[in-house]
C-alpha cells in the first residue's frame, strides 16, 4: 500500500468517525496525520514491516500505529469497521467533492438522507438542501458540477 492510499484511508475514517458521532476532538488526529504520510519520502509500509512506525512519525502512539498496521496489512482497520457499521458505507463517495468536509457530508446524512453521490443527486433534484447550514446557492452548483463529471 502506498502512502498516498494509507493517507486517503485514513481521510475516510476521519469521515466515518465524524458521521457516526465520534468525538471530533479524537478524530481531528487523522487528517494531520493523512497529510504528513502523503508528504512522506519513506514507505510507510516499510516502516511497519520494520517496526518503525511510532519512531519515525511524529504523533503515532500504539492505538493510531495498530490502524495504520491494519491498513498495511488488510486494507481496513477495526476501528473504521466498528463505527462504519453505524452508517451506510457509500458515504464515502462524497469525500472528493470539492469543498464538502465531514461536517457537511454529516448534515447531508442527517438532514436530507444524503449517503451516496446518487442520493446527493436525488436531494438537489428535490430540493432537500435548502436550507442546511453551509449549503447555499454556490455550493450546490459545486455539487452539481462534480456529479455531472462524476455520476
Amino acid at each position: 500500500m502506498t502512502n498516498n492510499e494509507i493517507a486517503q484511508k485514513l481521510m475516510e475514517l476521519h469521515t466515518i468517525l465524524i458521521v457516526a458521532d465520534y468525538p471530533e476532538d479524537h478524530a481531528t488526529r487523522y487528517p494531520r496525520l493523512a497529510y504528513t504520510i502523503s508528504r512522506m519520502e519513506e514507505s510507510v509500509s516499510d516502516l511497519v514491516a520494520q517496526g518503525r512506525l511510532q519512531e519515525e512519525i511524529p504523533g503515532v502512539g500504539d492505538i493510531v500505529s495498530t490502524i495504520i498496521t491494519e491498513y498495511v496489512e488488510t486494507g481496513t482497520c477495526s476501528k473504521l469497521e466498528e463505527y462504519a457499521s453505524e452508517i451506510p458505507q457509500t458515504i464515502v463517495e462524497l469525500i472528493p467533492i470539492p469543498g464538502l468536509g465531514p461536517k457537511t457530508i454529516k448534515l447531508l446524512y442527517q438532514e436530507a438522507g444524503v449517503v451516496s453521490l446518487k442520493s446527493l443527486r436525488t436531494a438537489i433534484d428535490d430540493d432537500k438542501l435548502k436550507g442546511i447550514k453551509g449549503v447555499g446557492k454556490k455550493t450546490i452548483e459545486k455539487f452539481e458540477e462534480y456529479l455531472n463529471d462524476n455520476l
